[in-house]
């Protein structure tokens, strides 16, 4: 069984934990808020309370088995740099931090980081297309171009089987299973009939779902931009207003 860490329990920490646990994955928490530490250690597989302040501090507390750490120090972009650093000299393989700037993500890499998350961006990224198509339901980007994604079965292709609208050699996109309204996706029939209302999951490149659903690159770039940019903005006030 995998073993897990996490380095501060901000909000992105916590997802991750709570979804690391659905997996029954063993997962160490350290953190500097006791109550955090209380609200979780029933549940991981061990936990501290504590400030990481050095590699020996770290050498000392995260057990020799661990797999991967996962750091989020909330605005504390010093704390999270060393955090990872320490890491590093640990010879942790997989180092996963959370970033709050692009310039912070690049010293994070250049310290030992092996993933740098930006979780606002990729909000960004999973809700402009939402905005942009009526019939993009569900988008979840995967890697450089190419994502998973939800789509109601456009309306020219209603009354064919899903063999005979060869999606792969019309769309260039693979379509992994078919529901029905309020119903879950089940194995992929290819002698399955696309009635009105039922809804693809689909893998491919942007350009090829944007074709299906009709709506364009450059618009969700534009969007995501304007999205992200409003985001930081709002950041900016709610801190401002907490000086």
């Amino acid at each position: 069984m995998k073993e897990v860490a996490i380095l501060g329990l901000s909000r992105f920490g916590r997802s991750v934990l709570e979804e690391l646990l659905k997996l029954k994955i063993q997962v160490f928490i350290v953190d500097k808020d006791r109550q955090l530490i209380d609200a979780y250690k029933d549940a991981a597989a061990g936990s501290v309370a504590l400030d990481v302040v050095n590699v020996e501090t770290l050498r000392k507390v995260l057990p020799d088995s661990t797999d991967a750490v996962i750091i989020d120090m909330g605005d504390r972009i010093e704390a999270s740099i060393l955090a990872a650093s320490y890491c590093k000299k640990l010879n942790i393989k997989t180092i996963i931090v959370k970033a709050e700037t692009e310039s912070h993500g690049e010293i994070l890499e250049l310290v030992g980081a092996t993933k740098v998350i930006f979780p606002n961006q990729e909000a960004a990224k999973r809700i402009t297309p939402l905005l942009l198509s009526s019939t993009l339901l569900n988008y979840l980007p995967v890697s450089g171009k190419l994502a998973i994604a939800e789509l109601a079965i456009p309306e020219a292709l209603l009354g064919k089987m899903v063999k005979d609208a060869d999606f792969l050699k019309n769309y260039n996109l693979n379509l992994i299973a078919v529901r029905g309204p309020d119903e879950d996706f089940d194995q992929l029939n290819p002698s399955h009939i696309l009635c009105a209302g039922d809804i693809g999951l689909f893998f491919g490149a942007d350009e090829d779902l944007e074709r299906l659903t009709g709506y364009t690159l450059k618009e969700r770039r534009n969007l995501a931009g304007r999205f992200f940019s409003l985001f930081k903005r709002a950041l900016a006030d709610k801190a401002r207003k907490n000086e």
